[in-house]
């Protein structure tokens, strides 16, 4: 009977000890969160203002819960500032897109194309991970801005703009904006114009396009019409989306509205 019982002792012991080593070696640890959602994007903006080309480099990065003025982008090289300092790195700030969406459009104009390299982007996340992501500028230039040309007179209540075709583009593109473009989203915008096309009447009516209410539009007020000419990465959809931006060739023109 001794033995019976020490058999059962023993039994249940082990089956105990089974037990307990199976249960330790389940992990409910959440599985960390790589934010693959992420993304980094380097776009080249050719400019032509007061008759000189200039070019100037911007920089978009997003990805859900990404922390504003946390996140940054290396360059490949230094640029020279305003003040005559030089640095290679600059912090990505939210803007007028919202939540998720950084960028940063302070970087100094050049008078030559930006040299193409790879640019470095950390991003950190509310839950403290930090994600490095890259993008190639290539060495390839729109060499042409598209021009523009209004047929509007204040009080219309249509406009049609019209501009040069532009040899290698992927799309056009076409907004109209306050003066200071930082400030607020564009008034109006058609993000994705076929390169077959080289003309668009914009009414003003608050439908196709206009991304504000028409009450923003003051009459007298100056407003900037821009036209681009875009190209997008290479192996990257022609979507009209701002991440998939290789350079962009602007030109644009005040009206009085």
């Amino acid at each position: 009977m001794k033995t019976i019982n020490k058999f059962l002792a023993l039994t249940l012991l082990l089956i105990t000890l089974t037990f307990t080593v199976s249960c330790s070696d389940d992990d409910n640890t959440a599985p960390q969160n790589t934010h693959d959602d992420a993304y980094g994007d380097v776009l080249a903006k050719r400019m032509v203002m007061m008759g000189e080309v200039k070019y100037k480099l911007i920089f978009f990065a997003g990805g859900i819960d990404i922390v504003p003025n946390e996140s940054k982008v290396t360059l490949p090289y230094n640029v020279t500032l305003a003040d005559g300092t030089e640095t290679n790195e600059f912090t990505l700030e939210e803007f007028w897109a919202g939540a998720g969406t950084l960028r940063y459009m302070g970087a100094p104009m050049m008078m030559t194309a930006p040299t193409a390299g790879e640019f470095t982007f950390t991003l950190k996340f509310t839950d403290g991970y930090v994600k490095t992501v890259t993008d190639t500028l290539e060495d390839t230039m729109v060499d042409v801005n598209p021009g523009v040309n209004i047929e509007y007179t204040p009080g219309d209540t249509s406009m049609t703009v019209s501009w040069n075709e532009v040899p290698n583009a992927d799309l056009y593109c076409v907004k109209i904006t306050d003066l200071d473009i930082l400030a607020e989203k564009p008034l109006f915008k058609i993000g994705k114009i076929e390169t077959t096309q080289t003309s668009l009447t914009i009414n003003f009516d608050g439908g196709n396009g206009w991304m504000r209410p028409m009450s923003d539009l003051v009459s007298g007020t100056n407003y900037w019409l821009s036209v681009a000419a875009k190209k997008v990465e290479a192996g990257k959809p022609i979507s009209g989306m701002s991440k998939d931006f290789q350079l962009s060739a602007c030109s644009k023109q005040q009206f009085t509205y």
